[in-house]
């Protein structure tokens, strides 16, 4: 990763310079002044302000600058630009300009491995929530781990009075957007058996309105904190959530025949492999089944 460091506090920069270097040996710092040329391939870190910047300027680069603030509230007029506290450590920097760069550049994140995103699909949503929890259940019987169940159908059945206050969501995505996504406890509500749940509003799921990229951060930025995202898409094929299903680590679909889906046709071939099909028909297969494909996807040696 190149990284072209513009910025005006010389005592900071020169800090932070010492730091990366001892952090890193994958980046290359170039060190900028106003009005200086920027290699193309770099990602521009700097301590000054947007409106400091010509406006056609931004609109050509705003993908690629990252703006250091010291504001505990940020300014909202800048919610399409990329902002980070200055004074965090410089490993949540280093991880947050990591995301930052590779979303521009297209790239898998750093981070994604941090976690195991499974993805769950369903041919009728009447049991899917109910499916997705026992699946839940047995990653944390088996393997441990904090568990989040994230929705992604059009109406969600995991709404409680936490999710009450409107503005809860979108101060959420506010934070997401900015890399200031916090610790478990400030966004999600966790269940006596262990499983994680956001705090959402009752009725229709905001989640399931979300575009590509916003669906995206959330996805990965909520991998960053917990050990295993589950993704309940139901019979929700919109295209973001087939997205979501192709970046996920594993994609498992629970079938009981009432209507036709070709889940083979929800991935690219080459990817097959990720594919685990489970006919709903004798409950004991079916724990069988959910108990063998979570020691499989977790490498769990028999007992």
């Amino acid at each position: 990763m190149r990284l072209a460091l513009l910025i005006q506090d010389y005592e900071y920069r020169k800090a932070l310079e010492e730091c990366i270097a001892e952090s890193s040996g994958e980046i290359l710092l170039d060190i900028v002044s106003k009005g200086e040329g920027i290699e193309s391939d770099a990602l521009i870190l700097t301590d000054a302000k947007p409106a400091d910047i010509d406006q056609r300027l931004l609109d050509s680069i705003y993908k690629r600058i990252v703006f250091l603030t010291t504001d505990s509230l940020p300014d909202l007029r800048t919610d399409n630009l990329h902002t980070l506290f200055k004074y965090n450590n410089v490993s949540r920097l280093l991880a947050d300009i990591s995301d930052i760069y590779c979303t521009w550049k297209g790239l898998k994140s750093h981070n994604a491995p941090t976690s195991r995103i499974i993805a769950c699909c369903t041919d009728t949503d009447d049991f899917s929530q109910h499916r997705c929890a026992r699946l839940a259940s047995q990653i944390i019987y088996r393997q441990g781990g904090s568990v989040l169940l994230l929705p992604l159908g059009y109406i969600s059945d995991q709404t409680t009075d936490f999710g009450s206050d409107i503005n809860r969501f979108a101060r959420l995505m506010y934070r997401i957007r900015k890399g200031r996504l916090g610790d478990k406890e400030s966004v999600s509500y966790t269940d006596s058996y262990g499983i994680s749940r956001l705090m959402l509003p009752e009725g229709r799921n905001p989640i399931a309105y979300l575009d590509d990229e916003d669906l995206t951060k959330m996805i990965m930025s909520l991998s960053t904190i917990y050990d295993t995202v589950i993704l309940d898409i139901g019979t929700c094929y919109r295209p973001e959530n087939l997205t979501a299903i192709n970046n996920a680590g594993s994609l498992i679909c629970f079938e009981t025949g009432r209507k036709r889906v070709n889940f083979n046709k929800l991935i690219p071939g080459e990817e097959s492999e990720k594919l685990r099909i489970i006919k709903i028909k004798d409950e004991n297969d079916e724990n069988f089944a959910l108990d063998e494909y979570v020691r499989e996807f977790y490498g769990i040696k028999d007992e």
